[in-house]
């Protein structure tokens, strides 16, 4: 009785978690037996990145990004009534073992260097199919960091707390994996538990985060693209985040084609307010309320004006003026969303 008493007390209190240095968790914060939050606990997860094979681990597919924004599946249509997407923050990425293509043509000032990298890339796209398929599969070198930038960002924002109640806290969800943390939380309200048990509920406690990354919830998409080693370099890149002992955690270096890298923030980030296909009609249709498909980028838009419109986000006359309005994402750097560009070329959205 002792220890079943104290596995509910730990999944609970594992689940709402201590907020680590400056992170503040959700006040209504996740529990097993509530569908609408993170954590959710569960214990076999058939198409679980951890159950994929090594072949599926290294070669990850690229796939075209389809159907509605996430935003439109919930039946969220003005954009100033939620935070979705919006959290991402105005800070640059951090220092990282980030590795990116040396794709310059030759070096210059900020502006110049942008510009070489752009004219070189498309020449070489538009040459020939051989020389597009080098070019999309020149690799990035990216952490679980980085995979956390493109893919969770923009949501839960830079420290993983979200937006609490809408968006969910990750740290708890995430404290819950760490058999360390477990036991002390245990001791500490005065039902010990050995370590064997406190690894059986860390290991269910990541099994539901798969399953979340995998499934989706009632208000976070599904993230079917992460796979493999992928899934894995998140983990390690939340774990410290959340601040699960270092001897619990680890950095993981990820290999990726430039194909690759623009998926992830195509379907980890724009994909969130951005339809697949649909209208685009540029800075009027704008205005007039009008959310610009993804389809409609490379349609309506030269990669210079993306890459622009990723960097500096809306102007505050498209705002005074009731047009849709985009958040800067100095998060994304410019060669990320270049390689956003060509993976629309190379992969066009699907209805």
């Amino acid at each position: 009785m002792k220890y079943l008493f104290s596995v509910g007390i730990v999944v609970v209190f594992v689940a709402l978690g201590s907020a680590p240095r400056k992170t503040r968790l959700s006040d209504a914060p996740p529990t097993p037996w509530n569908n609408d939050c993170f954590f959710t606990h569960q214990s076999a997860i058939p198409n679980s990145p951890v159950n994929q094979s090594k072949e599926e681990k290294s070669a990850p597919t690229v796939t075209p990004v389809e159907g509605p924004s996430w935003l439109k599946h919930l039946g969220v249509s003005d954009l100033d009534q939620t935070s979705m997407g919006q959290m991402g923050g105005n800070e640059p990425p951090p220092s990282s073992r980030r590795i990116e293509p040396d794709l310059l043509s030759e070096r210059g000032s900020s502006r110049n260097s942008l510009n070489a990298i752009i004219d070189r890339l498309l020449r070489i796209f538009r040459k020939n199919q051989k020389a597009s398929s080098g070019l999309l599969n020149k690799p990035f070198v990216l952490t679980g960091a980085d995979l956390y930038r493109l893919n969770c960002q923009s949501c839960h924002g830079p420290s993983g707390v979200g937006a609490p109640p809408e968006i969910k806290s990750l740290i708890g969800p995430v404290q819950g994996t760490s058999p360390a943390m477990i036991q002390e939380r245990m001791k500490r309200i005065g039902h010990p538990i050995d370590e064997g048990m406190a690894k059986s509920l860390a290991a269910s406690a990541k099994a539901a985060i798969l399953s979340r990354l995998q499934n989706g919830g009632q208000r976070m998409p599904a993230f079917r693209h992460l796979r493999g080693d992928e899934v894995e370099a998140l983990l390690m890149y939340l774990k410290k985040l959340s601040g699960v002992p270092s001897s619990e955690t680890k950095t993981m270096r990820v290999t990726q084609s430039v194909a690759r890298v623009g998926e992830h923030v195509i379907k980890g980030t724009c994909h969130t307010c951005h339809d697949a296909t649909g209208p685009g009609g540029g800075r009027m249709a704008m205005m007039s309320g009008v959310v610009p498909s993804l389809a409609s980028f490379t349609r309506d838009y030269s990669v210079q004006q993306v890459v622009r419109q990723v960097e500096l986000g809306s102007s505050g006359m498209m705002s005074m003026m009731g047009g849709s309005t985009m958040p800067a994402m100095p998060f994304i750097t410019e060669q990320e969303a270049v390689a956003a560009y060509l993976y629309l070329l190379e992969y066009p959205p699907r209805s």
